[in-house]
């Protein structure tokens, strides 16, 4: 299930999340009120779209303890090696004690984050991704919507247009993907929603 995607936006100097909002287990949907993608509680600039269960979700959005607060507002330590070696163990630990009903705790969640102007990809083995074309997706309607990002990126569109195109062309092609979809920002808190 899912269609989680990350965009870059190098001219607005922010990260756009968008995903869509269907709950499945593989045998019966529903459309979830609670949504796949959210700020952080704690911090508002941090962004995230995640998949694999509604309770890794709850655990990101609420968590306060995945930043030193002070690091956060210093965007050039958001690199790579920060979210490596500081963010990554953080999450460990937050699933670890968060998720009681998993038979192997050292799987996390796959993610996408936007902090401030750093878009990263957080996969289930906790290995940090940062996309070199300046966009990702993650879930059962990851390709489709890749196919979709590459063929508009040098388009006139802005961002949450592409974003919401390929969220459509996941929605028309995997069965796993259903609206509404939400699209956000790190730079403002507007939220939008496409039904």
């Amino acid at each position: 299930m899912t269609c989680i995607i990350g965009y870059l936006d190098k001219k607005e100097d922010c990260v756009w999340i968008g995903g869509d909002s269907l709950g499945s287990n593989g045998y019966t949907k529903a459309v979830e009120a609670q949504s796949k993608i959210f700020r952080n509680d704690t911090f508002k600039n941090v962004v995230m779209g995640s998949t694999t269960t509604f309770r890794h979700i709850d655990l990101l959005k609420y968590s306060d303890k995945l930043f030193d607060e002070i690091d956060l507002y210093k965007k050039t330590e958001l690199d790579h090696k920060y979210m490596v070696t500081k963010f990554v163990p953080k999450i460990i630990e937050l699933f670890k004690e968060g998720i009681v009903d998993e038979t192997d705790t050292r799987k996390g969640a796959n993610f996408i984050i936007g902090a401030a102007n750093h878009l990263f990809e957080i996969q289930r083995d906790y290995s940090v991704l940062q996309p070199e074309l300046g966009f990702c997706s993650v879930g059962c309607g990851e390709d489709v919507a890749m196919g979709s990002l590459i063929t508009t990126k040098y388009m006139g569109i802005p961002i949450h247009k592409k974003i919401e195109m390929a969220l459509t062309a996941a929605e028309e092609y995997c069965c796993g993907v259903q609206r509404p979809f939400r699209i956000i920002n790190t730079k403002d808190e507007k939220e939008i929603i496409i039904k």
